[in-house]
């Protein structure tokens, strides 16, 4: 267990080993010493580790090379680079994480990273992503992120020489978070994102223990590798690697009662549908007989009834809590249609957003194949009824998407900094809201709440927008922006940018015209289609092996 203690002082007295005066806003030491003061709104205090090891089954973590689990956790000392580290597993790790919505990499990472020595290559990618992470919220632009990625390169390298480390949980979480950090990166820089790690991951499912422990942290960490392979099978529309299809085939996909691991199950199906598609119609002359396109219509009907029974059956605690009309909700909160669902966590208003695209697909699919089944049967016309059904599907699903922008990010419209987290301006549709027995939270645990909507919101919801932006101008495929409703596409475009601006991703951040500082604002200067499909593209294309849609 890990407990920094229950100082109030500010962080950079605590950075600093000093006593602190604790002196508001600012405290006296620092300003006797002319340093700048970093406030008091990180409270690593608060973040308190603990033995998890019985949500892995009755054998706990097995990490190699460690024998007393949690040794090292509460003997690291408090310097540079470890001081994110806490800021990073509180605010991502453990806010807004449960097991039953566990995808596998965050849910376990804490106790796992507790059991390492210090020098562990899951020690330092972790510290290296911290590092990353914490340089985004401060805006200092430091050089300690990659140095620490480099130093976490080498010492994995030197790791994974051991044949002993190939199935090691901690080993692959290591090199799940270097690819993390490659990702983030990759955002920023607006680049594609290199596979070496993902593939390096993958490589490793073979050496995981499968066993019949479902709750072994050798589980959840195939389940995210598995989980991410699917989610960039599906971007790039690509088959899935053997090693994946090969686990899955075996059927190592799923986990009990996880319906983010269903969901999966049903995504290798829209992959595996796609691919299908992708043999049938070449080039875009279609080379299907009748009894071939019937074929394929059925496919995809029985993958969509697969997503709607897969809604029926989840948890009733997971289902959103609509706001409408702008009950509840401050005017200064942009809600498309003045609408807002609420979840209960991040994580499982992004499970939602992930179904919705994949039911996107399937409209995208059956739109294809009956424009092939009109030009086989020399019709120009395609069913008035059909299209209207999936006109109908199409507006919903996006129309859901749109209804979790509130949630996600509620009127913060500045790049995001510390100090959010302690400010009484930012407002969230989902604060201060009784739960479904008309009970209201604690308020610690409405402030934590709070924080890790700030910290992960803009994350989850970029990669929805930005795959809702190129269905309007993918080559591939029907055009799909007639199918948006009037002035969508432009709403989630503005809301797009605006997270783009909140992450302080280029090239927005640098351009006053597109409206830093307010909502509103983006609306006054339009950027063209062609800087938002590059802008979008770019992101598309960092985030390739990110978690979600």
């Amino acid at each position: 267990m890990v407990n920094r203690g229950r100082s109030g002082g500010c962080v950079t007295c605590r950075e600093r080993r000093v006593k602190c005066d604790e002196t508001r806003p600012k405290c006296q030491a620092c300003q006797r010493l002319q340093l700048q003061c970093g406030g008091y709104q990180t409270k690593y205090a608060s973040l308190k580790f603990k033995d998890q090891n019985h949500k892995f089954g009755t054998k706990g973590v097995i990490v190699r090379g460690a024998t007393q689990p949690n040794r090292a956790c509460n003997l690291r000392p408090l310097s540079e680079p470890d001081t994110a580290v806490p800021f990073y597993l509180h605010h991502y790790a453990r806010m807004g994480r449960t097991m039953s919505s566990a995808r596998g990499f965050y849910e376990v990472l804490i106790p796992i990273y507790c059991s390492q020595r210090q020098e562990s290559a899951l020690s330092l990618a972790v510290s290296a992503v911290a590092s990353q992470v914490l340089s985004l919220w401060r805006h200092d632009h430091s050089s300690q992120p990659q140095e620490a990625y480099t130093r976490a390169v080498k010492c994995l390298r030197r790791t994974i020489q051991d044949r002993r480390e190939w199935g090691n949980p901690a080993t692959i979480l290591a090199v799940l978070s270097l690819q993390l950090f490659e990702t983030i990166d990759a955002i920023y820089s607006l680049r594609p994102s290199t596979h070496v790690h993902h593939n390096g991951a993958v490589s490793f499912l073979p050496f995981t223990n499968a066993g019949d422990d479902h709750d072994s942290a050798s589980a959840y960490v195939r389940q995210f590798i598995l989980h991410t392979e699917i989610c960039s099978a599906i971007r790039q529309g690509r088959q899935l690697q053997a090693t994946v299809s090969s686990c899955i085939d075996n059927g190592l996909l799923t986990l009990p009662d996880n319906p983010s691991a269903a969901l999966d199950g049903i995504g290798v199906s829209v992959i595996r549908l796609q691919a299908h598609l992708k043999q049938e119609l070449q080039s875009g002359h279609i080379m299907l007989s009748t009894e071939a396109l019937s074929e394929c219509i059925a496919k995809t009907r029985h993958v969509e009834q697969k997503l709607l029974t897969w809604a029926n059956c989840v948890p009733e605690y997971w289902r959103p809590r609509r706001l409408s009309d702008g009950g509840n909700m401050d005017p200064s909160i942009p809600a498309y249609q003045s609408t807002c669902e609420i979840y209960p966590s991040c994580q499982i208003a992004t499970i939602w957003n992930l179904w919705c695209i994949q039911r996107i697909l399937i409209v995208k699919m059956k739109i294809s194949l009956l424009h092939a089944q009109c030009e086989s049967e020399c019709n120009d016309m395609l069913s008035t009824l059909e299209v209207a059904e999936l006109l109908h599907i199409f507006r919903e699903m996006v129309d859901g998407v749109c209804y979790t922008v509130p949630f996600y990010l509620g009127n913060l419209s500045k790049p995001l900094s510390i100090a959010d987290f302690a400010d009484p301006t930012i407002l969230l549709p989902s604060a201060h809201f009784p739960d479904r027995n008309g009970e209201y939270q604690p308020q610690a645990a409405l402030d934590e709440h709070q924080r890790h909507i700030i910290a992960q919101g803009p994350w989850h919801i970029m990669s929805p927008l930005s795959r809702l932006l190129t269905f309007a101008f993918e080559a591939d495929g029907p055009p799909m922006r007639t199918f948006f409703r009037p002035g969508q596409y432009e709403w989630i475009r503005d809301q797009f940018l605006r997270v783009t601006t909140l992450l302080h991703i280029p090239p927005v951040v640098a351009s006053a015209q597109y409206g830093v500082g307010s909502p509103s604002k983006f609306l006054e200067r339009k950027p063209s289609d062609a800087m938002v499909e590059n802008l979008a593209t770019g992101v598309r294309k960092g985030a390739i092996f990110m978690s979600g849609p």
